[in-house]
């Protein structure tokens, strides 16, 4: 058994790997034509968009991992059943049952890889090609979408303009706050994060007090404050783009702060759900190597994996979205989507036998 575990592992992993590299090649090259736009701006190159482009493949390898998943596993073993090595097995009495239990083990082997590159070296990544862009092609560039940016730490509120990617933070404008009375007003020329607190330098302040309003102009003022740039900056990218840790230290801030998660919520519930859904792709590709598309060609095969895979994308987009508009609990709405792709396995798998 374990001879007959290598060669279907063995199987599973080559084709899946050769529509890893099939698929991850047309994206590079679609990637690069975007980077490509960007050349000319500031000191952007052609070097830098093929730079960014290949640091940007891990993210994509790890969205595309359950369409790769669906249509390696049905490539590997609708080769074996058209050179009836599937036929053989069964004819000396392995069941597709224990067919089944190979095929878990090679998806655990390459769902492991993947977990590992996609919450560890893809958004690291992803964040490094996000600052190469933006140096390359304007200095001093805000890493921030906005004319400037708001956020609220406890009963407190910081205002900034721009926050450079050493997390130098320009034109800072700190709201402190007891409940509803605002207590004052400081308005720095640049602050820096260090050691828990953010330092203003060149501070105007400006004091609401019970006898009137007071203006004072200090060089610094330290404000304690959980909000480092990192989690700024966290706040400002797509959270589909970022780790469980991220986004779960991320959800507990904006908790602490009284604001919106569920988007960041229904984010991290998909990441955490989507390997336990690829296992449910990859057990897919039995009931029609076994079934209805026993006997078709290659192409036929693609086409039904990729239309698969594609509306299991479609999936998760609705229904995330459909969580966020009709505020259904996060992770339902990220379940969804993989638990139809158990039910229909289980559908299918009963007319096999």
């Amino acid at each position: 058994m374990r001879l007959l575990d290598r060669y279907i592992i063995r199987t599973v992993i080559g084709h899946t790997l050769v529509v890893f590299a099939v698929l991850l090649g047309l994206y590079f090259f679609s990637t690069l034509i975007r980077e490509m736009g960007y050349v000319g701006k500031g000191s952007y190159s052609n070097q830098d968009a093929v730079i960014i482009s290949i640091m940007l493949l891990p993210r994509q390898a790890y969205e595309l991992f359950p369409m790769v998943a669906l249509l390696g596993s049905m490539l590997g073993l609708g080769t074996l059943a058209g050179n009836s090595e599937l036929t053989v097995m069964r004819a000396a009495g392995i069941s597709v049952n224990r067919m089944t239990v190979s095929v878990l083990k090679a998806g655990l082997v390459m769902i492991a890889v993947v977990i590992a590159m996609g919450e560890g070296v893809a958004p690291q990544l992803e964040k490094e090609a996000y600052t190469l862009r933006l140096k390359a092609m304007v200095r001093g560039v805000s890493l921030n979408t906005g004319e400037s940016l708001w956020a609220k730490d406890g009963d407190s509120f910081i205002s900034i303009r721009r926050l450079n990617p050493d997390g130098d933070a320009r034109g800072v404008v700190y709201y402190r706050m007891e409940g509803q009375r605002l207590l004052e007003i400081a308005t720095a020329a640049r602050a820096q994060y260090r050691t828990g607190e953010w330092h203003l330098s060149g501070v105007e302040r400006t004091l609401f007090e019970k006898d009137g309003v007071s203006v004072k102009r200090v060089d610094s003022l330290a404000w304690p404050s959980r909000l480092a740039p990192e989690m700024i900056n966290l706040a400002s990218m797509k959270p589909e783009n970022l780790s469980i840790v991220e986004l779960y230290e991320l959800v507990g801030f904006m908790r602490e702060n009284g604001l919106a998660t569920q988007r960041y919520e229904v984010a991290m519930w998909i990441r955490i759900i989507t390997p336990i859904s690829t296992g449910g792709m990859l057990l897919l590709a039995l009931p029609f190597v076994f079934g209805s598309l026993r006997s078709v060609g290659v192409g036929a095969r693609v086409m039904v994996g990729s239309m698969i895979g594609i509306v299991f994308y479609l999936l998760n987009n609705v229904f995330s979205r459909m969580g966020l508009l009709y505020d259904i609990a996060p992770v339902v709405s990220a379940a969804v989507p993989g638990v139809l792709v158990f039910i229909l396995w289980f559908v299918m798998m009963r007319r096999v036998r």
